[in-house]
């Protein structure tokens, strides 16, 4: 499930084995191979075989053998449907025309419960699509709105564009293997870049929720902290730094000389969950100093001890999906049987594919200066528009403070939405003030912004 540390996607179709082994029945099948000779008839057999899941004993040429599904080895299998393996006329088993394996169909055993494994594929598709068109429109807000642009926004554009590509080539991947699952047995180029780039943009997507992080941390921590040069900085650590661990894969992979699109798992894919489970525990370490900060912060302007935690725990749950904090769940999967691991999975999927949406949500449709410019926006559009309408003109400024134009004044003055102090100059010396009114959407304070 992309990405919960794992980058299989099921044989949907069941037409053939996967990887886990019916090592009962293989024991049983070389004893067979060992012991019972080919029929002396003068006809032409397919010889015993094993496929991994079943033994198929000698087949006359030009027939079909049909086995009812092994269900006693995996109860998920359908009792009652049979598997079936081609002979062909020259006595050799039925290869499958892309991998060039021996090929057996166990399609007629797909019970309903493997019908339920299709259920998390669809979640992370419809989760995905909805989070891709709730980005793009984040984004067009952003480039609209230019009195909402600081250094903050251009950090969230980023992400949201970390987010929109994963969600368009894990949309592609599971779209495609969807509609003939037997493109995962092909061994073809186009596949296996497919795979590199969704996990180089799904890495990249985890590095800059850790710079969303990072750039949090820092500002709040080290107030004077040149925000240039951390922007520059997350520039870095969101595009630059994930083709290494990417391009360590790719080589382990060839290395490893696996086919089969590397769909499939493989311990090589540990050379990018450690450092994106590495980016999450540093992103969970640099929350809790934050709300550290945050309650210091609140204790000394909130006596009433009922709305320090409550604010502590909206600032909390805020920046929960920004951090991607819980990502960190759906590595610890226990050792579940077929149902409840599809529960499983499919809970992973919303939490992972809809985290764009909640993001885009919270920290640009629903903001609270977001809706106040474009309410902006409207009243300027009826005023020009609309002869009937009476309102007051809207101006183009806004009383948000946005993060590189923060002030501490005690009366500061509000001028095209930087804050001034009564000598005329914008003052930057509480960063960690401002940072921890980002983290309080829709609150409509003079002085505060969530973006």
């Amino acid at each position: 499930m992309p990405y919960n540390m794992s980058t299989e996607i099921p044989d949907i179709n069941i037409t053939h084995p996967p990887f886990k082994i019916n090592y009962k029945e293989q024991e049983r099948c070389f004893k067979l191979m060992d012991n019972e000779p080919p029929p002396q008839n003068g006809r032409i057999y397919c010889p015993i075989t094993f496929d991994g899941w079943m033994c198929w004993n000698y087949t006359l040429a030009g027939s079909t053998n049909y086995q009812r599904c092994p269900h006693d080895f995996d109860s998920a299998l359908d009792p009652d449907g049979y598997a079936h393996k081609i002979c062909h006329d020259d006595g050799t088993w039925y290869r499958h025309p892309l991998s060039n394996q021996t090929w057996s169909d166990y399609s007629g055993c797909k019970g309903s419960v493997f019908r339920d494994v299709e259920i998390p594929m669809y979640i992370t598709i419809v989760g995905y699509s909805i989070s891709c068109l709730l980005l793009v429109i984040s984004l067009v807000i952003f480039s609209a709105f230019k009195q909402l642009r600081c250094t903050r926004v251009v950090l969230h554009e980023h992400l949201f564009v970390s987010f929109i590509l994963t969600g368009i080539l894990w949309v592609m991947t599971f779209a495609i293997f969807m509609e003939n699952s037997s493109r995962m047995e092909a061994d073809g180029v186009w596949c296996k870049i497919l795979h590199v780039l969704t996990q180089y943009v799904s890495v990249s997507n985890y590095f800059w929720m850790f710079c969303e992080g990072f750039f949090l941390h820092t500002i709040i921590v080290q107030a004077f902290s040149k925000q240039k040069k951390l922007l520059n900085a997350c520039y870095v650590i969101g595009w630059g730094m994930p083709v290494l661990p990417v391009v360590a894969y790719t080589i382990a992979r060839i290395l490893k000389k696996d086919d089969k699109c590397w769909i499939h798992p493989s311990w090589t894919l540990w050379i990018l969950t450690a450092p994106i489970l590495l980016s999450l525990l540093l992103n969970m370490g640099m929350l809790l100093n934050v709300l550290r900060i945050l309650l210091s912060k609140i204790r000394a302007f909130n006596g009433a001890e009922h709305a320090q935690y409550s604010r502590a725990a909206k600032a909390t749950l805020i920046l929960i999906p920004l951090l991607g904090i819980q990502n960190l769940l759906t590595p610890a999967k226990p050792n579940l049987d077929i149902e409840d691991e599809i529960i499983w999975d499919s809970v992973s999927a919303f939490l992972i594919s809809f985290q764009g949406a909640v993001v885009a949500l919270i920290f640009c449709i629903l903001n609270g200066e977001v809706l106040a410019a474009l309410k902006r926006r409207w009243k300027q559009w009826r005023h020009l528009h609309d002869p009937t309408f009476t309102g007051r003109p809207a101006t183009s400024t806004t009383m948000a403070m946005t993060l590189d134009e923060t002030t501490t004044m005690a009366d500061p003055i509000y001028r095209n939405g930087k804050g001034v102090n009564k000598t005329g100059w914008t003052k930057n010396a509480d960063g960690e003030a401002a940072e921890m009114q980002l983290m309080m959407p829709g609150d409509q304070t003079p002085g505060k912004v969530a973006l």
